[in-house]
């Protein structure tokens, strides 16, 4: 039996439990999606099923299943309840539709989203001159961050993410990430040491908490044609300071700058958000941007190294370090 027909077994006897119904949901189309994410490996299939009143239901579905050791330490649970929150709150998320955070059935913890139409494709992002429609996916990017910092979390699952205070929001993500600098390093990193160093004696006073996607950008959102359809991969989702999604989501390994330029986005986060963003406050962001992901590829590294993922994409990711923190350096020195 290869895996599909593996997954379909073990989703045919998950959905039973799930729905309640009496005859077997008919589960096909079973086949992996092709992606570069790390943290989860996702698959589409088709679920048929009738209700007890005798109704029939169709539900093409998209299942996440939470991958091998890797770059990053995430439990399934607060991508889907983020993820469930977020329905009808005017941010474009997929329906969220069922979780399995045990991994009893199907070995791994998984959690299954209504299929949503689009591409993740970053290829047009580094077109010279820029793409129209990247600019409209752009611009729709900015209201959705502002629509997502906006949301009130505090009468829903999200409250569960934890406590966070806008003079500990900062700190509490870089003790996060220094915490796991300290188990996951392969050598000293004196140059990454001194970046935890200075963004500690210079983090900012968040002006309010929000839900933080928190690895928000291109590559982690569906577009059709210039529309955006969905953000997707909420693995890191938590409460903390607006801004540090802004400090991420125009890094320049992912950026879109030659279809809209950053203060445009800026300005259209602004608008919709009726707020301004604190441009010290973004430049503290931007540089821990680098020391976070600096961190995830540290962390890959040793998976590979430990031989607890075979994953290839993993064997040199410390070589990514020099470039990432080079551009530290430059934003602390402006």
């Amino acid at each position: 039996m290869n895996r599909a027909d593996r997954l379909t077994e073990g989703l045919t006897a998950f959905l039973v439990d799930r729905l309640g119904v009496d005859a077997a949901p008919e589960v096909t189309e079973v086949a992996l999606i092709s992606s570069v994410g790390n943290a989860r490996d996702p698959w589409s299939f088709t679920a048929t099923w009738r209700s007890p009143e005798g109704n029939e239901h169709r539900e093409r579905c998209v299942m996440l299943l939470q991958a091998e050791a890797g770059q990053l330490e995430t439990a399934l649970g607060p991508e889907f309840n983020a993820v469930a929150a977020l329905e009808d709150s005017g941010v474009p998320v997929a329906r969220a539709l069922w979780c399995d955070e045990t991994g009893d059935w199907l070995g791994q913890p998984f959690f299954v989203t209504a299929f949503v139409p689009g591409t993740a494709a970053m290829r047009p992002l580094r077109v010279e001159g820029g793409v129209p429609e990247i600019r409209s996916v752009a611009l729709d990017l900015a209201r959705a961050a502002a629509r997502l910092h906006n949301f009130d979390w505090s009468q829903t699952s999200l409250v569960d993410l934890g406590v966070v205070t806008p003079e500990g929001a900062a700190l509490a993500q870089l003790a996060q990430w220094e915490e796991q600098f300290d188990r996951q390093r392969l050598e000293p990193h004196p140059s990454l040491a001194y970046a935890f160093s200075w963004l500690r004696s210079n983090a900012p006073i968040a002006s309010h908490i929000s839900v933080v996607h928190g690895d928000l950008r291109f590559g982690n959102l569906l577009y059709d044609d210039d529309r955006l359809t969905a953000l997707v991969d909420w693995e890191m989702v938590h409460l903390g300071d607006p801004v540090e999604d802004l400090g991420w989501v125009y890094r320049r390994i992912w950026t879109p700058e030659r279809s809209l330029p950053f203060e445009e986005f800026l300005a259209a986060y602004e608008h919709e958000a009726a707020r301004p963003v604190d441009r010290e406050t973004l430049r503290w962001y931007q540089a821990f941007s680098e020391a976070k992901h600096a961190m995830i590829s540290l962390t890959a590294a040793r998976s590979f190294f430990e031989r607890s993922t075979l994953n290839l994409r993993h064997a040199d990711r410390a070589e990514t370090l020099p470039a990432f923190l080079d551009r530290f350096y430059e934003l602390i020195a402006q």
